[in-house]
């Protein structure tokens, strides 16, 4: 009777944990025309949650000199497809910001203590983003459309989808996968677009092997270990 008992706690507490799911990249990180140091990703999935967390730290000798340490803390309801919360910490030589975000509702959240009003309805970050396309099927051609959210703010991302070659004799370190780069933008637009370009790998699920983020203090270049 002991045991029965035991056997159904034992179930009954799997049922409660629910599934775990869990992944870890390393990336080498190039920061402009400098090899910075190294970035770090976990993710992790429990009962449809999307945990993530994204680090970029610079290297030692780096660090004497100039200071790059960037993380993003990321919670996503995969099921729902919204965002839950979002911490980002930006130390990149004497530039600091830090934001803390709380997504209420589908038209409000709050940061850093503050309530705003915003269409929150269809963003993620890039943590949730490349959850998303690691599971998509990519085509040759397609534009794919996103709201991708950057700190204390979101803006446009339309990336177009283009099959690498296989390696050839002119071009011999070509990488094969899914090239996913921004649409051109004018000037005029240019604020309100992101520029997130990403290299994934061939088949599903994708694994992000580059990522590019374009930013006012130079491009943060990311490839896989």
């Amino acid at each position: 009777m002991i045991n029965i008992i035991n056997k159904l706690l034992l179930l009954i507490t799997l049922l409660i944990v629910g599934e775990v799911n869990g992944q870890e990249f390393l990336f080498k990180v190039k920061y402009g025309l400098i090899h910075a140091g190294t970035a770090k990703m976990i993710q992790q999935i429990e009962d449809g949650i999307l945990t993530s967390s994204l680090t970029i730290e610079s290297s030692p000798w780096l660090s004497n000199l100039w200071t790059l340490s960037d993380s993003v803390l990321s919670i996503y309801d995969i099921e729902q497809k919204r965002m839950i919360s979002h911490t980002k910490a930006i130390h990149e030589g004497s530039y600091h910001r830090n934001y803390q975000v709380e997504f209420i509702d589908s038209s409000k959240i709050k940061i850093n203590n503050k309530i705003k009003d915003i269409d929150a309805q269809g963003l993620r970050d890039i943590p949730s983003l490349l959850h998303e396309l690691s599971l998509t099927k990519l085509s040759n051609g397609d534009t794919l459309r996103y709201r991708l959210w950057d700190g204390k703010r979101y803006g446009d991302l339309n990336l177009r989808v283009e099959r690498t070659s296989k390696p050839s004799l002119f071009r011999p370190f070509q990488d094969q996968g899914w090239h996913l780069t921004p649409l051109s933008s004018t000037r005029k637009t240019r604020e309100n677009k992101i520029k997130l370009a990403l290299l994934m790998s061939k088949s599903l699920p994708h694994k992000p092997l580059k990522i590019q983020i374009d930013t006012k203090y130079g491009d943060v270049i990311m490839r896989l270990e």
